[in-house]
C-alpha cells in the first residue's frame, strides 16, 4: 500500500538517483553536455544539489512502498521565493560546478528559470511543480496521476490551496497532465547551443480543505 509523505533527510540520496535516472533521457537535461557519461553526472550533482535546496527550503513529497521510494515530487510552496543561485551553492552546488563547469551549469539553472518564467509571473498563491519522478521499474503503473490525487492535492489542500502549476517539455506528459485535469496556459520555444525544445505551462486550481 502506497503512502504519501514529506521526505526524510536520510532519503534524499536515493531521491537525487530516483530522479536522475527517470530524468536522463529527458530533453530539457541534454542542451549542454553531449557526452552520456559527464551528461549523467551532471545531471545527478544538478539534482542532487535541488533535491537538498528543496529539502530545506520547500517541500519535497515521496510515494513509498514497504520503506521504497517509488514517485517523487519537488514542491515549491507560495510563502517563499523560487531557488537562487545561492540557495543552489549552500545546497552543495560547487560539485555541479566542477562536474558540468561554470558555463554549462550556470546556463541550465538560467534555463530552469526562462522555463517556468509563466508560472512563477502569476499572481495570488501559487505553487511550483519543479519536478515528478516515478521510479523507472514503476513506470507505466499510474503512479504518477497517484501521487499527484493522494499526496500532491491534498498536501495543498491542507495549506490553504492555491494554484498548483508546472512546466514540461514532451508531448507525452502534455497528455498526462491533461488527463489528469491541468489546463495549458502558455507555450514556448526554448534554444541553447543550437537545439530547441518545446516548453509548456500548466496550471490547475485547488480549494482549501473545508
Amino acid at each position: 500500500m502506497m503512502e504519501y509523505r514529506k521526505a526524510r533527510k536520510t532519503e534524499l540520496g536515493e531521491i537525487a538517483v530516483l530522479l536522475t535516472v527517470s530524468f536522463q533521457d529527458y530533453g530539457f537535461f541534454k542542451m549542454y553536455i553531449k557526452n552520456r557519461e559527464r551528461q549523467f553526472k551532471f545531471l545527478h550533482s544538478i539534482l542532487s544539489t535541488a533535491v537538498k535546496a528543496y529539502y530545506k527550503k520547500h517541500v519535497i513529497l515521496v510515494g513509498v512502498n514497504d520503506t521504497k521510494i517509488l514517485s517523487a515530487a519537488l514542491l515549491k510552496t507560495p510563502d517563499k521565493k523560487e531557488l537562487g543561485l545561492m540557495d543552489y551553492v549552500i545546497a552543495g552546488g560547487m560539485k555541479a560546478l566542477l562536474t558540468g563547469g561554470i558555463f554549462n551549469t550556470l546556463g541550465f539553472l538560467k534555463l530552469a528559470q526562462e522555463a517556468g518564467s509563466a508560472c512563477h509571473s502569476l499572481p495570488g498563491r501559487v505553487w511550483y511543480l519543479e519536478t515528478l519522478a516515478v521510479s523507472a521499474s514503476c513506470q507505466g503503473q499510474g503512479l504518477g496521476s497517484k501521487i499527484l490525487k493522494e499526496g500532491i492535492k491534498p498536501y495543498i489542500e491542507k495549506r490553504g490551496g492555491g494554484l498548483l502549476t508546472l512546466i514540461t517539455n514532451t508531448e507525452q506528459n502534455r497528455l498526462f497532465y491533461k488527463k489528469n485535469g491541468f489546463d495549458e496556459f502558455h507555450e514556448m520555444t526554448l534554444a541553447r547551443n543550437g537545439k530547441k525544445i518545446g516548453n509548456w505551462s500548466y496550471r490547475m486550481k485547488i480549494d482549501k480543505q473545508k
